[in-house]
């Protein structure tokens, strides 16, 4: 990993699922930005989603790190990774950017007794209101909408994400000249 100074802004990029292993690089890379002193993270951000309990965990770990990050949708940003984006404390999105929320999927339920199968629905249940409770708290996503993700897929083009304050303006990543940026 670089070593960054405390004048240092860290510019970093993501793209890949929300799921153990993008999420524990994504941690580990925000957490050597803060172990070596900078405070300042611009991160360019794409995710098709994945697990809600990895997706909780980043929101959760960004949320308690002792630095300012800047997050920007360049491409989509679906399913759980919507809450990870709303984790940080500046939020800006590509004009050709979309967001998009829907209700938990469960897995396949082939052979599930119905206990079974009741405790995958309580689970996906659950995962419903943790997602719905980090949308409530960090946007203004009319309750209608929220109500309606619980059914169907909801896309949220740019213009909309400023009204819901999903970001906080449409302004596209542009890394500047003379900075390095890490993958992650």
């Amino acid at each position: 990993m670089a070593e960054f100074s405390s004048e240092e802004i860290a510019y970093f990029g993501f793209t890949g699922p929300i799921e153990p292993g993008g999420v524990g690089r994504l941690a580990g890379a925000l957490n050597s930005a803060v172990n070596n002193g900078v405070r300042n993270v611009h991160l360019a951000f794409s995710s098709s989603g994945g697990y809600v309990a990895d997706g909780v965990y980043l929101y959760n770990h960004i949320r308690a790190l002792p630095l300012h990050l800047v997050i920007y949708n360049t491409g989509s940003v679906s399913s759980i990774a919507v809450s990870v984006f709303l984790a940080a404390q500046q939020r800006f999105c590509s004009a050709h950017a979309m967001f998009m929320i829907h209700p938990t999927t469960m897995g396949q339920s082939d052979g599930l007794t119905a206990r079974r199968l009741q405790s995958t629905l309580d689970a996906a249940l659950a995962d419903d209101d943790r997602t719905d409770n980090i949308l409530r708290e960090r946007s203004h996503i009319p309750e209608d909408v929220l109500a309606a993700r619980r059914h169907s897929e909801i896309y949220i083009p740019p213009v909309r994400a400023v009204e819901y304050g999903l970001v906080d303006e449409v302004r596209e990543f542009s890394l500047p000249e003379g900075h390095q940026i890490i993958q992650v």
